[in-house]
């Protein structure tokens, strides 16, 4: 009966209910259930981890086994809403997954510009947290800890951006700096992803009339994939797909001779640059 009474009267914690304690009342609780808090480790602490919940499984971890008033709710939250309070500044996974999901909501909103502009500022928070040992985004997932993997939500920041920049073209300028630099630092990620995101770079060139650059990336592109029938059609489409201004005339004798290097050259996906090359063909006659 007694075990019975004790479990009934646990306290059922959300977020909302520790952000109406004090933080002298909360770090009294944190104390109740054993966790030796002290404001000047836990400002060391939140540079040691990134997340609160990381740092309240060190916590956890540190109480010894006989504890009995142990509350791993409140803990975690209360880890959450101290590390708003005491350590604004320093940024955890808790916020850049929030950031991350407003993003998400902008998105479904197609308010594009916005949800770019927050995504690369979490973007650029999480650069600061990859290292030299990290050479593919798998390996960074340990990184963050969110609602997102970051090798989806990365393509998602690829697509917006460009989704972005049919609107503003400055947001072409981005996207090829954001790709460029995905690359470079995760060159053991997914070979489809790679090719996807220097693709990426080579049209964002076209869309801010560096035609010349944009070849030059298409031609390496090609280099290093020469079985896939993409970076042959991404650069074809250049010449005979987009409306653009007059820098970037529409020269379909050239989008073919693309087109049909990919022919020669690609062993998977064949069947959509014939599609390509249908479409080019009625593309002629009108």
């Amino acid at each position: 009966m007694l075990l019975r009474h004790k479990k009934s009267m646990r306290h059922h914690w959300s977020i909302e209910k520790v952000e109406t304690l004090s933080t002298n009342a909360i770090i009294r609780k944190l104390r109740d259930f054993d966790v030796d808090f002290r404001r000047k480790q836990f400002l060391v602490d939140v540079k040691r981890f990134y997340s609160a919940v990381e740092l309240a499984d060190h916590w956890m971890s540190l109480i010894p086994s006989s504890a009995v008033r142990l509350d791993r709710d409140f803990i975690w939250m209360a880890a959450i809403v101290l590390w708003r309070r005491l350590a604004p500044d320093v940024v955890n996974s808790e916020l850049l997954d929030e950031m991350m999901q407003r993003g998400y909501d902008l998105k479904d909103e197609r308010r594009l510009e916005e949800c770019c502009n927050l995504w690369l500022e979490v973007w650029g928070h999480l650069k600061k947290r990859f290292t030299s040992d990290m050479s593919s985004i798998e390996d960074a997932e340990r990184a963050f800890s969110g609602t997102e993997l970051l090798l989806n939500w990365c393509q998602h920041l690829e697509m917006e951006l460009w989704n972005a920049g049919l609107e503003d073209t400055s947001f072409f300028k981005k996207r090829l700096e954001f790709c460029r630099e995905f690359y470079r630092m995760f060159p053991d990620t997914d070979s489809l992803v790679i090719e996807n995101m220097k693709r990426g770079e080579a049209d964002s060139y076209f869309f801010l009339s560096e035609i010349e650059k944009g070849d030059d990336t298409f031609e390496k592109l090609i280099e290093e994939f020469p079985e896939s029938a993409w970076g042959y059609i991404g650069w074809g489409d250049m010449y005979c797909l987009f409306e653009r201004d007059d820098r970037v005339p529409r020269d379909y004798d050239k989008a073919e001779r693309i087109y049909r290097l990919g022919l020669d050259n690609a062993t998977f996906d064949r069947d959509a640059i014939l599609d390509r090359l249908q479409d080019l063909e009625e593309k002629r006659k009108t």
